[in-house]
């Protein structure tokens, strides 16, 4: 049976050798998907989050033994059902939710949400494994019944039948809406960023988020004079890819995304002045010498230091 994936060969193979725009579409297509599975493990929308970002750093660290892309469902099946298993050995919570308990005076709507989620995963222990995950997905994505069936390795006749089965079950156990419990936690871009942004971070990669790549990249070319990878991203003087991570929506941190020495903070200032970039005075830092502060269009800061 081939397994559903709208994603190329092309774009996995591109993945697979390092061009992590072509993985972060692999993240956004089946974020979802691994929610699902890992949610049928632990029962628990919030812990299974943190366990889907895991299997993606798993996945991005061994997508290069991906013989065949036609599989790239079921691996990540795979990895995030042992992961979301490991997570479950190491659980340690008493309370099916995230979040401790709050003030007094927010307790009745936790509460609710406590019991609509005590009442779902009660509901959904009446159902083996596999068909938790069948029904979780069919409301978390927007997968047809026959995408469900590739990634779960059934047929579309077994995903029917067992989305008929949960159904009933949900419906005797529930007086709730249901459905839209389950709406209300799908994945989105956002989750997509967090998860590349996580991954980035731990394999131990620089990365600026931008609002647009393309603009950004052109940018770094044209005022610090930077090489390009054949990923498209910057490549600074020390051999070090610089990752643009694209955002749909991007608010500019207090802390500099990079800090790097210059020969001269003085000329430096000058050329970006006769440039146009933004900055702030040189100053002296008791730390690190003299610091000249300049930011890029999207507003993240950099610090340029001359150490005494």
């Amino acid at each position: 049976m081939q397994e559903h994936s709208p994603l190329s060969h092309q774009r996995i193979e591109d993945a697979k050798a390092g061009d992590f725009d072509a993985y972060r579409m692999i993240v956004n297509e089946y974020s979802n998907a691994l929610l699902s599975v890992a949610y049928s493990v632990l029962g628990d929308f919030h812990e299974a989050q943190d366990a889907v970002q895991e299997a993606f750093l798993k996945c991005y660290r061994n997508l290069h033994t991906l013989n065949d892309p036609t599989k790239l469902g079921s691996w990540l099946y795979a990895i995030a059902h042992r992961t979301s298993l490991d997570f479950a050995k190491r659980s340690k919570r008493t309370l099916p939710l995230h979040e401790t308990a709050p003030s007094t005076d927010n307790i009745t709507p936790w509460l609710e949400q406590y019991v609509i989620h005590d009442s779902v995963w009660g509901a959904l222990q009446k159902l083996e494994e596999k068909s938790k995950s069948v029904v979780v997905l069919h409301y978390l994505s927007e997968w047809s019944m026959k995408e469900i069936g590739q990634f779960l390795n059934m047929s579309v006749s077994a995903v029917e039948s067992r989305i008929r089965r949960a159904r009933e079950v949900l419906k005797q156990h529930l007086a709730r809406d249901f459905e839209h419990y389950f709406l209300t936690h799908r994945l989105g871009r956002d989750f997509e960023q967090q998860v590349s942004e996580h991954v980035l971070k731990r394999a131990g990669h620089f990365y600026i988020p931008v609002t647009d790549k393309g603009q950004a990249t052109a940018w770094f070319t044209l005022h610090f004079h930077l090489g390009t990878s054949r990923h498209g991203n910057p490549v600074l003087e020390s051999g070090q890819e610089l990752y643009l991570l694209e955002c749909q929506r991007h608010a500019p941190g207090r802390m500099p995304v990079l800090t790097f020495e210059a020969a001269s903070v003085g000329e430096l200032e000058q050329r970006l002045h006769q440039q146009g970039i933004g900055m702030e005075p040189i100053r002296e830092d008791a730390l690190f010498g003299k610091l000249l502060v300049f930011y890029d269009p999207d507003g993240n800061k950099y610090h340029a230091i001359e150490p005494n």
